[in-house]
């Protein structure tokens, strides 16, 4: 959500005026765009601070903004009271909330004076407003913003506000605009994409509004791939469980936070599901792809885990073979229901050694999942060329790297013959079918 955050951003700015600065050391305008669902992130935002001291006495004109998740309350320049961040970041000049995106031509116009902020009004929305795409052949786009969910240790419902959904004819004429310029992958994002519902959806259809959405993508001939982040297991239905086999775009892949295997656990999270529901879910999606590869959230060392807790959990990743695992150390976050009513019992120590046990039974069900393409020829969709090597996803959202940086191929389709399957990426030598 945040990516896509920043393309909108982007294209605000650009239509502002402004170009891309080489990196912080050369540039008049920083925005941060933060996300801070855990307190260790905001305050590495916070850490940030002393950086950009010197940076500012270098160059004057230089002005600081923060966005996105840390930003709760108010949008506008620097005041003496408000929000925290001004009281903790001097390097600040002026923060706002994503979904008020619109007002940044009018803050920018006082502090840089630029021109052109009339040439914006029609942004009437944070819909509204067209990404800047920094990969054509992957796109990101939002069908709803916010949440309703209030899960104790987050603070998205409090930054981003209740759920409000996108049009269906919105996200279906920016997917077919993105198809035309060469969007092969779509990316549909929100905080809940499960409870989208958005005004213009058919009464009569008895599907899920997002199941209807998902046909009518896939009905775009030139959209090869769709993926969608993220869902809450008590809002997954059968009618969108039903497309994977069904519709060629659905990818056998699926994006599963689950957070903890304690349904004590997640009773303290206010998850509202249990870990049986979750169970359901992996064995109805198994039963339409056999091979599906789920990956999932855990938060380790929640108020008042016990080993025992922590144990389901490892049993459950274990046990349904998960293989892939986006685990993180539980940090108590101001502002959240935990925070104030909880306790953050759990030792640094042990949430440490959590986290090592669950990185470590994952790392085994990855590396047992990967057998299954040594020897195979798979399409890599290319996304990148660093560090010696080139880099792409299959379907099953598994990174295939090739020897040697080959830029040329970002954002096309390559077949790789697979010679080495490790824990958390293939290898293998361009072929043809």
């Amino acid at each position: 959500m945040n990516y896509s955050d920043s393309e909108r951003i982007a294209t605000v700015l650009l239509k502002l005026g402004y170009t891309p600065a080489k990196g912080f050391g050369d540039a008049d305008l920083i925005i941060l765009n933060t996300c801070s669902v855990k307190q260790k992130a905001e305050e590495r935002i916070y850490g940030l601070g002393e950086q950009f001291k010197p940076l500012k006495e270098k160059n004057p004109r230089l002005k600081i903004g923060i966005t996105g998740c840390m930003i709760r309350q108010s949008t506008g320049l620097r005041r003496k009271e408000g929000e925290a961040i001004f009281r903790r970041m001097g390097s600040v000049d002026f923060t706002f909330r994503i979904k008020e995106l619109m007002q940044l031509p009018e803050i920018l116009r006082e502090l840089h004076q630029v021109e052109g902020a009339d040439d914006v009004k029609d942004l009437c929305s944070y819909f509204h407003i067209p990404q800047t795409i920094t990969n054509i052949a992957q796109v990101f786009i939002p069908v709803m913003n916010g949440c309703n969910n209030f899960c104790s240790y987050c603070i998205v419902p409090y930054a981003r506000g209740r759920e409000e959904s996108r049009s269906m004819a919105e996200v279906l004429d920016e997917t077919e605009k993105a198809a035309k310029r060469g969007a092969k992958e779509i990316n549909l994002v929100g905080q809940n994409v499960n409870t989208y519902k958005p005004a213009d959806a058919d009464p009569k259809n008895k599907e899920a509004p997002f199941a209807q959405l998902l046909r009518k993508i896939d009905a775009i001939p030139t959209v090869d791939r769709v993926r969608f982040y993220t869902v809450h297991p008590k809002d997954m239905s059968d009618d969108v469980i039903a497309l994977y086999g069904e519709l060629r775009t659905m990818t056998p892949h699926l994006h599963l936070p689950v957070q903890s295997g304690s349904n004590s656990v997640l009773k303290r999270m206010n998850r509202t599901y249990t870990v049986e529901r979750f169970k359901e879910l992996v064995a109805k999606m198994r039963a339409r792809i056999p091979h599906m590869s789920i990956s999932t959230d855990i938060i380790v060392g929640f108020c008042g885990e016990t080993e025992k807790e922590f144990m389901e959990s490892y049993d459950l990743i274990k046990d349904l073979k998960i293989d892939l695992v986006y685990v993180s150390k539980y940090s108590e976050r101001e502002g959240t229901l935990a925070a104030r009513e909880q306790k953050d019992d759990v030792p640094l120590e042990v949430k440490k050694d959590r986290f090592r046990r669950i990185t470590d039974v994952m790392r085994g069900v990855s590396h047992e999942y990967n057998q299954q393409f040594l020897g195979k020829t798979v399409q890599v969709l290319v996304e990148k060329a660093e560090r010696g090597y080139t880099f792409g996803k299959i379907p099953e959202y598994k990174f295939v790297r090739l020897k040697g940086e080959k830029p040329e191929l970002i954002g096309q389709y390559v077949n790789v013959k697979i010679k080495k399957a490790m824990e958390w990426c293939l290898e293998g030598n361009m072929t043809k079918i």
